[in-house]
């Protein structure tokens, strides 16, 4: 199999919520919008998301069910982690673990996203 992307669709009733989350925060881009399915792209990292209205007849039985998030974690590996920790404190935005510096050679912190995704924001240091 010759695979061109990899991404997650995330059914959820908040969609607009999350696109306003990831776009705001994350500088994610629009680049589909149907109202009920809403598709994202990060520009720099090339990375997409989508999110769904669940239950939606357009779609298959095995893809309708509304998310459960546990055990769920999106990892967002960035330059610099201290920096991206204090903008998010100056923005008032919910800092759900503190930033914490790992003997595995990680700098990182936790934030919630509406869904309650764990989003793990994390420098590998070297």
């Amino acid at each position: 199999m010759e695979l061109e992307t990899i991404f997650n669709v995330i059914t959820t009733k908040k969609v607009k919520e999350s696109v306003q989350f990831y776009t705001s925060i994350f500088n994610f881009e629009i680049v589909a919008n149907l109202d009920w399915y809403v598709h994202l792209k990060h520009e720099s990292s090339r990375m997409e998301l989508a999110f769904m209205q669940p239950n939606h007849p357009s779609q298959g039985p095995i893809f309708k069910n509304e998310l459960n998030a546990k055990g769920l974690i999106l990892s967002f590996q960035v330059k610099d982690a201290k920096k991206e920790y204090n903008s998010m404190k100056n923005k008032n935005i919910d800092i759900e673990f503190d930033l914490k510096e790992e003997e595995w050679g990680q700098l990182h912190f936790g934030i919630l996203d509406p869904n309650n995704i764990s989003i793990d924001i994390v420098q590998h240091l070297e």
